[in-house]
Formats: C-alpha cells, sequence, structure tokens
C-alpha cells in the first residue's frame, strides 16, 4: 500500500489577489538536505506556511512529496506536519521533517514537493499552495542504509503450512514507511525427513545465513525450508511441524536479532500459530536466551488459535500433522487437545496423527502441561487481532479462541476487524494499531541518549482505558545532566511530552500546540526516567511517524545554578502564539529591580499589566489571559532599567 496522491505541483507564486475574505496558505521558503540520498538515510527537509490572504487561517497539515517529475500524478508521500493558525500575513514556525527514504522508491533522480492543507482543514481564496523547486532535484542512489529507526526490532512468524511471505503486504507498507528490512531467518524442522518420529534434535536445523542478515527494524522467520536448506515448496512438512519445535527456532531468532542489532529486547508478531510459536517461547523458561531472560517487551497475536482451532483441514493440508495435532482444543475421540490444555499423549494414539510425541522428546505417554496450564510473563506487552470475516470468527479460529483475554488474567489490547483468516496479516492500520508503543510505564519501551526515534500515533483499542494514544519509554541518566527533548514530525493537532521520574512524579511537560515540533530542557539528577508521548490519533496520524531524540549534557549543581542566572535582557516570544484564550510570556533580568511588562492594542493603547513590581533576577514567567478581549494582533512591553523591548502577539478566536 502507497501513500499516493494525484496532483499538479506548479512553482510558487506570491499572489495576493482576493476574490473572497479567506485565507491563503503558500509555502513561502522550502528546502532539503542532503542532495543525494541512499534509500534507507534520513532525508531532512524544512518549509515555511504563509497566510498571504486577507483573512485568519485555522490549523492545518502540510505534506511532503517525491516524484519523478514536476506532474505529480502518483507522488509519493513521504511526511506530513501540522501547521498553527495563522493571522493574515503570517508566516509559521520552520517546519522540519526527518524521513528515512523508503527503500520502495527506486534510484533516479526526483523533484521535492510540498502540499498545504492537504485535508481541506482551511477555506482558501487561491490554491496556491503547492509547489517544487525547479532548480534542486533529489538524487537517490542505488546503495541501501540499514538501520534501526524503533526503540526494539519486531520479529513476525507466520502460521500454518505458510512462509514469511505471508507478510508482504504489509511489510511492503512498513518498508514505505520507512522502516528497515533485517533480513529473514530459515529453519528446517522436519530435518531427517520422518514424519513418524518428532524428536527435537535430528528435527531442528537452522539454516540462517547470519552474514546475510543486517541491522533493522524488522525480521521475518520462514519454516517453509527442505532439508537440504532450499525455501519455499518443502516437501517435509517443515511448516506443519509441532509448535515445540517452532519454539525452539523463536530461541535461535531472537538470539540473531538481539546479537545482530545489540537491542535488549524484540517484538514479536505472530500470525495464526505464530502466535503459538511466540508463547511457547514465552512460556518455557528453557527456552530463554542464556542470561536467564526472555528479552521480548511486546507480542501481537493475529488470528492464533489461543484456544485452538478445530477448522476441518483435510483436502487444503495434512490433517495427521504435527502442528494440526497441536493446535485443535479436541480429537475425534472426544479428549482435549492435550499441547494446549494438558493431558497424556496416549489420548491421541487412536487419532491417527503421524505421530503423538507433542514435547518432542522422543517418548509417547508423557503427562503433558498444557501452553494454557503455563504461566504466561507479566513484563511485556500483549495484544490481539481477531479476525470476524468467517464462520465464528475468521472462519478458521473463533473469534473467541483467538483473545488472549479469554485465558489469562492480562490486559492484551484487542483489536477486531472484518477479515478471514488468511487476510489478516494484509490489514495494515490494525496491525500498526496492535503493535502499538505501550502506555504503561511498567511496560515502558528503553531508548538511549542521542538515537533518534519512530513512534506511531494509532487508534486504541475497544478494551483500551485510554482514549488517547499513549506512548512510554524509559531511559536512565548515570550523573545530573540537562536533558534536551526534541519530538519532530508532528503531524496530528496537539502531542505532548511529558518527563516523569521513577516515582511517576512529574518532572516537565510540554505541548506541541499545533506546531510541527517540540523542543524543551532540564535538569536531571542520576536515575531512571520516563518519556511519555500522549496524542489523539486522526485517520491518517498511523501513516506520519513522529520523531524524538534524547541529548544529555552533563552538569554539575554549580553549573546548574549558574545557568539560571541570565546575563542579559530578554523579552521571550509569547507561546503559543497565535493563541486563544491563553499564552505565556516569559523574560529574563540579569539583575534585581522594578520591572513592567504590559500588552498593547494596535493604537498603542495599554489593555493589560502583566508585572509591576520589584523582582529578582532569572527567568520568569507570566499568563495572559485574553478571554475578554476580541480577535487581533497585540503587542507586549517588557521595561527593567534602561531596557525595553516589545513584541508582537496574536489573538484568534
Amino acid at each position: 500500500m502507497r501513500r499516493c496522491v494525484s496532483l499538479v505541483l506548479t512553482a510558487l507564486t506570491f499572489t495576493s489577489l482576493s476574490f473572497a475574505q479567506l485565507p491563503n496558505l503558500v509555502v513561502s521558503s522550502g528546502a532539503f538536505s542532503p542532495s543525494s540520498v541512499s534509500r534507507g538515510a534520513l532525508l531532512t527537509i524544512t518549509a515555511s506556511v504563509q497566510n498571504i490572504g486577507i483573512a485568519n487561517s485555522a490549523r492545518c497539515h502540510l505534506n511532503f512529496y517525491l516524484s519523478s517529475t514536476t506532474t505529480i500524478s502518483n507522488g509519493t508521500v513521504i511526511g506530513s506536519t501540522s501547521v498553527e493558525p495563522l493571522a493574515a500575513g503570517a508566516t509559521s514556525e520552520v517546519k522540519q521533517v526527518a524521513v528515512p527514504i523508503p527503500t520502495s522508491v527506486l534510484p533516479g533522480t526526483y523533484y521535492v514537493g510540498w502540499l498545504v492543507d492537504p485535508f481541506n482543514e482551511v477555506p482558501e481564496s487561491d490554491e496556491t499552495n503547492g509547489f517544487y523547486l525547479p532548480s534542486t532535484r533529489l538524487t537517490i542512489t542505488t546503495s541501501l542504509v540499514f538501520g534501526l529507526h524503533v526503540p526494539y526490532p519486531v520479529i513476525f512468524i507466520h502460521g500454518l503450512n505458510s512462509n514469511d511471505q505471508t507478510w508482504s503486504t504489509f511489510l511492503s507498507q512498513l518498508d514505505d514507511l520507512g522502516w528497515s528490512f533485517g533480513g529473514r531467518m530459515d529453519y528446517c524442522l522436519n530435518y531427517d525427513g520422518n514424519l513418524a518420529t518428532g524428536l527435537l534434535a535430528p528435527d531442528f536445523r537452522d539454516f540462517t545465513i547470519q552474514s546475510t542478515l543486517n541491522v533493522g527494524d524488522y525480521y521475518t522467520v520462514n519454516f517453509d525450508v527442505n532439508p537440504d536448506g532450499s525455501v519455499y515448496n518443502n516437501t517435509v512438512q517443515s511448516n506443519m511441524s509441532a509448535v515445540v519445535k517452532q519454539g525452539k527456532a523463536m530461541q535461535s531468532a531472537i538470539k540473531h536479532v538481539l546479537d545482530k542489532t545489540g537491542a535488549q529486547k524484540v517484538v514479536l508478531v505472530g500470525h495464526s500459530m505464530g502466535g503459538l510459536a511466540s508463547r511457547e517461547y514465552l512460556q518455557n523458561s528453557v527456552n530463554w536466551q542464556s542470561d536467564g531472560n526472555h528479552h521480548v517487551a511486546k507480542l501481537l497475536t493475529i488470528g492464533t488459535p489461543h484456544g485452538g482451532s478445530n477448522q476441518w483441514t483435510f483436502g487444503i493440508l495434512d490433517g495427521y500433522s504435527e502442528a494440526v495435532r497441536d493446535l485443535r482444543w479436541s480429537y475425534s475421540n472426544g479428549n482435549a487437545g492435550v499441547y494446549l490444555f494438558g493431558g497424556n499423549e496416549n489420548n491421541l494414539s487412536s487419532v491417527g496423527f503421524h505421530n503423538s510425541d507433542v514435547n518432542c522428546n522422543g517418548v509417547v505417554g508423557d503427562n503433558i502441561t498444557g501452553l494454557n496450564q503455563r504461566n504466561l510473563p507479566n513484563d511485556l506487552a500483549y495484544s490481539c487481532v481477531v479476525g470476524t470475516g468467517g464462520f465464528a470468527g475468521d472462519g478458521v479460529v473463533d473469534a473467541s479462541r483467538a483473545d488472549l483475554n479469554a485465558y489469562y488474567v492480562i490486559h492484551a489490547d484487542t483489536f477486531q476487524v472484518n477479515q478471514i483468516h488468511t487476510d489478516l496479516p494484509k490489514e495494515i492500520v490494525t496491525n500498526l494499531e496492535g503493535l502499538d508503543e505501550p502506555p504503561y510505564f511498567s511496560q515502558s519501551y528503553r531508548v538511549g541518549i542521542d538515537t533518534l526515534y519512530f513512534g506511531t500515533i494509532t487508534t486504541q483499542s475497544a478494551t483500551s482505558v485510554f482514549t488517547d494514544d499513549y506512548d512510554d519509554f524509559s531511559f536512565n541518566l548515570s550523573v545530573r545532566s540537562q536533558v534536551n527533548i526534541k519530538v519532530g514530525n508532528i503531524s496530528v493537532p496537539q502531542l505532548s511530552a511529558t518527563i516523569f521520574d521513577n516515582l511517576y512524579a512529574l518532572k516537565a511537560s510540554k505541548a506541541s500546540n499545533a506546531l510541527a515540533q517540540i523542543d524543551t530542557s532540564l535538569v536531571l539528577s542520576p536515575g531512571k526516567y520516563y518519556l511519555e508521548i500522549q496524542a489523539r490519533s486522526t485517520s491518517y496520524s498511523w501513516m506520519f511517524p513522529y520523531t524524538f531524540r534524547l541529548h544529555a549534557t552533563p552538569v554539575t549543581e554549580v553549573e546548574d545554578l549558574l545557568a539560571q542566572i541570565p546575563s542579559t535582557y530578554q523579552l521571550f516570544q509569547n507561546f503559543p502564539n497565535p493563541f486563544n484564550p491563553s499564552t505565556t510570556i516569559s523574560f529574563q533580568v540579569p539583575v534585581r529591580g522594578f520591572v513592567s511588562l504590559s500588552v498593547f492594542d494596535v493604537l498603542g493603547r495599554e489593555v493589560a499589566t502583566l508585572v509591576s513590581q520589584e523582582m529578582e533576577l532569572g527567568r520568569h514567567s507570566v499568563v495572559w489571559d485574553a478571554s475578554a478581549f476580541t480577535s487581533g494582533t497585540y503587542f507586549y512591553r517588557l521595561q527593567s532599567g534602561n531596557h525595553v523591548e516589545t513584541k508582537k502577539l496574536i489573538l484568534l478566536r
């Protein structure tokens, strides 16, 4: 799925002719860097929006495009930012986006285009709102740059009688969003070719070529592998093997990804039996990594038969395979499914499966503790996508049996979608919602300093207690530091970034107020902290990931104190601006003295006195509540000692 538009971008003109008293938004300046970039590498784009109309504009958006021609018939949208309300004649903040060039974009030379108000949020008298840079073109090279843009890499695991190509549609969308593919990991799970036996050691073979793996945002696991290592169309039922073998493969796959990326954890996404393979790994600590930890941050299951599936399979696949044996909630003899619900392996002897060795230890007759009888780790996040497009569910798995909450007292966000079983991996928006970052501090994704990360604002599940999307991250400081938080590529009307300490006490918060970026700093002592990004999703916010970066500069307490002592007078621009109905005005004074801060209308009449008193040296802030005033342009003036400074502010009703 590509994000496309059909429009013609023309060179920008600053025609101010208005046919009605309406706003008219245009891009007044724009640039990008570098001029030559590899696929997968970051492109930085800057632009400013000006209202050349004669009326105030509401909040809207600015989209960014790539096109091989100046006529963008199918231009690729690579980013979007929020544009604040603008008074007539006003210019916006400088918008800046940093976006990876999608690997799906072919090498070549491209125009970079801008489009104001692509979602028609502002009525305009003139649609001169798009243009390209005719003298500067972007060269996209043939080389690929691999990198990790998310806190934890994602591993996709396919289902029964399938392979990693199950994910092709969804992963193509991730490529368009700038995600980087790290590689495929291949496993043959019936290496000896003997269907009558299920012993793990001779059946398991890792064919992953580690040298072909790269640092990436996502990886795939493939069980459709022959004993000679050839992939797809295997002849030994490798992708219909026991879930115990699949869990062993997940141990190997997670190690490969951790070793390659240096990440602390991974996110697992399993379709159908791929979800059970993930659970087999998580719920059997013998499978965990050598340090005794599972290293999983989140599990998303998509159409997974947590409670089994008795879908008739004969004629479609081998109904006597190990996989069909393990996913059934009951057998033709009336006994409950041993793998999921426990029991003795001898309960399967009369059914006719190729073998009854559920735990793959070479002995038949063991008492099995079912998967749903084992503890589920509570130190990670869970979510489920449940299909409702077929009989009783998705046509293969009943809706109630695809919901992990039905079997454990946990809170797994559940998303229902009207799709059949085989189409669930293609459901782009819902699966991205299931992948969303956790909203709880206890499940927060750990991030580092001086690393650019991407996050997504998505709609919350019907089972969530939240309306807004809360994305929680954690970071550690070893020394007292001034921490700078930058959030960019903000496409939603309102986004906030908040810092909490390890006791969940609020340390700082900053809202975007329709701006495209947040930039704020504070001094923090050594310890663990949480960064929480909060925003309300829109119908398109999933398409445009936000970015964030933390930077820490060590400071001593003396340096911290000195940093708070200004050397000059300064009046800062009010924030937000324009505003309705209140705004914050900040200023600093280098010495103790009398300070006056007043607001004037366009005729020079003083309409409000905000400060008139002796004040200590330092930085100060005051809020002006303009609820009783009409829309328009006002001026605020700071007087202290011999210093006089005036700035403009705009009240928009």
